[in-house]
């Protein structure tokens, strides 16, 4: 794929500062990165906002909002709080969408963790849509059900969305989460329009952690070419996050990981 579809997600380097991976995005001539909220959070959306404005630089996704799951109600209350400060993060820095991760059961129920992750959306919806800002459910893979998100396939996320019936509730696309589903084409075109983020890295084993095991582009079984034809296919014209949460990889030096991004996006 050509240069001008990628974005550097910033947990791909993720020993690199915000000033780092700024100079390094624009360095190596790419259009937009991915900023998970703590790489930011120093400075504060509002004075990042500027420095994205003078870089020329998109932002692609924040990361993350959700967490909807609780044990305790009285937990609902810094959770919400915490989304409306997510959203306002996003709406500063003008990302195309804030990345969703529902959370997991906590004191119940997958039954009960999906029903609070569907009312925490439709509770958040309207101050996203007032601040001009998309939430993209992510669907993440079945391994990470009981400690990341009760949403675990990309049908299950399609049917959320479509219950909620609000332009501003979306998807995140993940290859790593999704590639392994017999059904995830059919669920891509059926998302169609609804998909507001697209990540890709690579399935690589041994999985060593089930956080931090990915790959670079081309380094392991997925067909990414397919995964994007999918995805342009189904109307998705924004930027590829290059996302890789990797141990092995954060062990490198942060120019030899970014060329490696670069050049296994460019064999896509």
């Amino acid at each position: 794929m050509e240069v001008n579809r990628f974005s550097l997600n910033s947990i791909t380097l993720r020993s690199t500062g915000f000033d780092e991976l700024i100079r390094r995005a624009t360095a190596a001539g790419i259009p937009g990165v991915a900023l998970w909220r703590n790489v930011y959070a120093d400075r504060g959306a509002a004075r990042a906002a500027r420095t994205m404005r003078e870089s020329g630089l998109r932002v692609s996704s924040i990361c993350r909002g959700g967490m909807f799951t609780h044990a305790d109600p009285t937990e609902v209350g810094a959770l919400r709080d915490d989304n409306r400060r997510a959203i306002d993060e996003a709406h500063a820095l003008d990302a195309d969408c804030l990345v969703m991760v529902c959370g997991a059961p906590r004191g119940g129920s997958l039954e009960r963790a999906r029903r609070q992750i569907r009312d925490g959306l439709a509770e958040l919806a309207p101050y996203a849509t007032a601040a001009g800002v998309r939430l993209a459910v992510e669907p993440m893979h079945p391994m990470m059900i009981a400690d990341r998100s009760a949403i675990s396939s990309l049908s299950e996320a399609n049917d959320l969305v479509e219950e909620l019936g609000v332009d501003v509730v979306g998807i995140a696309l993940d290859a790593y989460h999704v590639f392994w589903d017999v059904t995830y084409p059919a669920e891509v075109a059926r998302a169609g329009a609804r998909i507001y983020s697209v990540q890709v890295c690579d399935w690589v084993t041994p999985i060593h952690g089930q956080l931090s095991s990915r790959g670079m582009p081309g380094e392991g079984v997925i067909d990414l070419r397919a995964f994007v034809d999918h995805a342009e296919a189904a109307g998705y014209s924004g930027l590829i996050e290059v996302e890789v949460l990797s141990d092995l990889w954060w062990a490198r030096q942060p120019e030899e990981a970014l060329q490696a991004a670069l050049d296994g996006f460019g064999n896509i």
